[in-house]
């Protein structure tokens, strides 16, 4: 069983050498051969182009890019229906103009080999992720807002946590190192567009996520409608959390000081809306 994506893997590679920070980590073995065996395409044109979307090409947008293409005779083409990959910044010519540069680096750099090389160790990494994690998960707890057969996980050793959705149906979490932010990633399908209604509708919560922006010490929440989502996903997790048998003050605690202290200091309030929807 192999969980490791070689799409997103692929956008990983080139998002490192495009020099995003949040693909550029260099704490593992794998991680630094990764780094060494392409550093000679730092200047391919999947890479200069990745450097001039850098504002598109970024943290989850990596992950809804691989999620709407698929691989036929050797080259990624997109999915039937990439309309889902349009609602973040990606655009039609973006789109166009980076699978076909996305293929050119594929076939240059020989990627197919370097993946296939590794896939030992991918599966060693996939069994221990689910005997560790994954296969512990309650997916059926899911039920209430998703189809559970909808799921999808990607195990990534590159980086992550992120979370997309084709097409308002297919839910994807992508997660690294521990995989213990499955449950938040997942959450993310229905809770970002409740937060997004919240935000739009309700005074009093825009007002706790604009409060609670801080761009210095999270940078990747930086607006009011990002932390809104935040808000409510991390509030779903508590839930899940707690009907699974933790303690709801222990949980409100860990959630409330996850980035720093008091970095969600109104999720108290907004787990008190979600609890009894």
């Amino acid at each position: 069983m192999n969980m490791v994506d070689e799409r997103f893997e692929l956008g990983a590679v080139i998002c490192r050498l495009a020099g995003r920070p949040e693909y550029s980590y260099l704490n593992t073995d794998y991680h630094k051969e990764v780094a060494e065996t392409f550093a000679p395409f730092a200047n391919h044109d999947a890479v200069k182009y990745a450097k001039e979307l850098q504002y598109v090409l970024h943290y989850d947008k990596v992950l809804q890019f691989a999620i709407h293409i698929m691989k036929k005779d050797k080259r990624f083409i997109f999915v039937e229906d990439i309309n889902s990959l349009y609602v973040s910044k990606w655009n039609e010519k973006y789109a166009y103009e980076f699978i076909e540069l996305f293929n050119m680096f594929y076939k240059d750099t020989n990627y197919a080999s370097f993946y296939n090389s590794h896939l030992g160790l991918f599966e060693e990494s996939t069994k221990k992720f689910v005997d560790e994690y994954y296969g512990k998960v309650d997916l059926e707890w899911f039920r209430k807002y998703v189809d559970p057969s909808n799921l999808r996980c990607i195990y990534s050793l590159s980086s992550g946590n992120y979370a997309a959705t084709v097409n308002k149906k297919t839910v994807y979490c992508l997660v690294h190192e521990d995989g213990g932010a499955v449950i938040h990633e997942y959450c993310h399908s229905f809770a970002d567009p409740l937060a997004d209604k919240w935000y739009n509708e309700n005074p009093i919560f825009k007002k706790w996520c604009d409060d609670s922006v801080n761009m210095e010490k999270m940078p990747y929440y930086g607006c009011g409608q990002t932390m809104a989502n935040e808000y409510v996903t991390r509030a779903y997790n508590i839930l899940y959390e707690v009907q699974h048998g933790k303690n709801l003050n222990e949980e409100l605690l860990i959630e409330k000081d996850m980035v720093f202290k008091d970095s969600f200091a109104y999720i108290e309030q907004v787990y008190d809306m979600i609890k009894d929807l």
